[in-house]
């Protein structure tokens, strides 16, 4: 499909929501739907597409050094939710975007995001389930990284992610209260990656970066005491699995199963904290065709953890963290991946605010493989954002972000870079 007949699918959508979202009579205000429509349009500035800084290339045809261009997007967001009661709530969305850059034609893509949820509460009994799906409509050939280490830190997710591929989560939990104090619920969550990319042998295509499907289901329980009506502590246990795909070339891949035990606390620490922290060991046996050696049973640890801070009706700060064992999409390994953000909100006046953020990201596989294979990357992110209400109905954002991936195994250059990355954005929700 042409770019101009996206935009005039992006327009009919457009047209065709917002006259949805028009109430025909008066009466319509009392109806139990709820929907919306968001038009936006971004252009910015990349001065590393490709997440390549100058070194010493290994391997011909790579992607660019240091190569700059120019980004626009077009997107709608559709919502819509509906509500009778505390009982039932249901919520959905779909936002297709058009992402363009100026230099690369390889790095167009078209994203389509989906959402549905219902959650509600009746007696002792409640439950929240939810669901998305990411369609990415990009190239099916993957990128050449030529020089040595291979694919940026990390995999360089940013290039991964233009690519042909389907990414699809749900979770749900449905708790019952035992007594007032006194808590269960069973939980369940998974995600499945789908790269639509080709494979290539990097015996013939040397740098060639392959991606590799990969997916997670986990379920389990939890017991919770109520310190206060806004205070619990949890205890829980987790069984999943986690599978990854055949790389072309070889036969190892690292599925295994697990069994998760977790201690922790969700609430209100205090009128203007909400935390939620859950931690505990991980049990893993991975498949025969895993690389990691004779001891294919591993033991490593598992924390997530949210935590938002209004200290005043014009600030607010949230924090977000995760370690787990997680698998690459590179093939054949896992990797302990630990991600932390931090970001600090204000709003100076009803059309200004201003906005701050900084981002910690680490892959290291070095417990899994041999030492001619290790990857222990690390990614640090600072982000400044503004934004201008020019209306009730009209935003304008600007968002400038420095990035840094480094590599703590020597004589990798590709895997290190220095990323700015500049935006402009515009919406109007009717």
């Amino acid at each position: 499909m042409s770019s101009s007949r996206r935009l005039c699918l992006l327009f009919i959508l457009v047209s065709a929501a917002r006259a949805a979202t028009t109430p025909a009579t008066p009466a319509a205000d009392a109806s139990p739907w709820k929907t919306s429509v968001t038009l936006g349009a971004r252009i910015g500035y990349d001065d590393n597409v490709f997440l390549q800084d100058p070194s010493p290339v290994i391997a011909a045809n790579g992607v660019p050094d240091r190569a700059g261009s120019m980004v626009g997007s077009a997107t709608v967001g559709l919502t819509t939710a509906w509500q009778r009661d505390r009982a039932f709530i249901f919520d959905a969305g779909y936002s297709p975007e058009l992402v363009r850059y100026e230099r690369f034609a390889s790095e167009n893509h078209d994203d389509h995001r989906f959402n549905a949820g219902v959650h509600g509460d009746t007696g002792p009994w409640g439950y929240d389930f939810k669901g998305s799906f990411l369609l990415v409509d990009g190239e099916d050939t993957s990128p050449i990284f030529g020089h040595a280490g291979g694919a940026p830190a990390i995999g360089g997710e940013q290039v991964r992610s233009r690519r042909d591929q389907s990414l699809t989560k749900t979770s749900g939990r449905l708790t019952y209260a035992v007594a007032p104090r006194v808590f269960v619920r069973a939980v369940g969550a998974t995600s499945s990656q789908d790269f639509g990319t080709q494979q290539k042998r990097t015996t013939i295509v040397p740098g060639y970066a392959n991606y590799v499907d990969r997916a997670e289901w986990t379920v389990g329980a939890d017991a919770g005491w109520r310190l206060t009506p806004d205070l619990a502590l949890l205890a829980g246990v987790r069984r999943g699995a986690q599978r990854q795909g055949a790389l072309i070339g070889t036969a190892s891949q690292s599925s295994n199963t697990l069994t998760r035990y977790l201690v922790g606390v969700e609430g209100k620490l205090h009128r203007t904290l909400t935390v939620s922290v859950l931690a505990g060991p991980d049990y893993r046996t991975f498949d025969n065709a895993a690389p990691i050696g004779a001891d294919h049973t591993r033991h490593t640890e598992y924390a997530e953890a949210n935590a938002t801070w209004t200290p005043s009706t014009a600030d607010t700060v949230t924090l977000t963290g995760k370690r787990y064992l997680w698998l690459s999409s590179g093939g054949k390994t896992p990797y302990d991946s630990t991600t932390c953000d931090v970001q600090w909100k204000h709003a100076f006046s009803k059309t200004w605010s201003a906005s701050l953020a900084a981002g910690y990201q680490e892959g290291d596989n070095t417990d899994y493989v041999a030492a001619s294979s290790f990857r222990d990357d690390h990614i640090y992110t600072i982000t400044l954002g503004g934004g201008y209400a020019i209306n009730a109905h009209t935003k304008l954002d600007l968002s400038i972000v420095r990035e840094w991936g480094v590599s703590e195994i020597a004589h990798q250059d590709g895997r290190e870079y220095n990323h700015w990355l500049g935006n402009l954005a515009l919406r109007y929700t009717f």
